[in-house]
């Protein structure tokens, strides 16, 4: 299945700079989110959203066509 997948920030490193952190990854399915963060390589501890919604649960599944959107983590203090 595919997944579209937009890195913001410094995260837009872990994909080729022609891409601008814009890909469409493959993945198996009934792969979750954390799949999807170990693929590319990103820290769990990480912002994301699902389809415009932002989530906390990195065992959610992911369907064909889905959206998910990362940032980087927000520092506080």
């Amino acid at each position: 299945m595919k997944v579209r997948v937009i890195l913001h920030s410094y995260l837009r490193e872990k994909l080729p700079p022609e891409t601008h952190g814009r890909a469409e990854v493959e993945l198996a399915a009934g792969s979750r989110v954390m799949d999807l963060f170990a693929h590319l390589g990103l820290p769990t501890h990480t912002a994301w959203s699902l389809n415009g919604k932002l989530e906390r649960d990195c065992n959610l599944t992911l369907d064909e066509g889905d959206e998910v959107r990362v940032f980087r983590p927000a520092g506080g203090g």
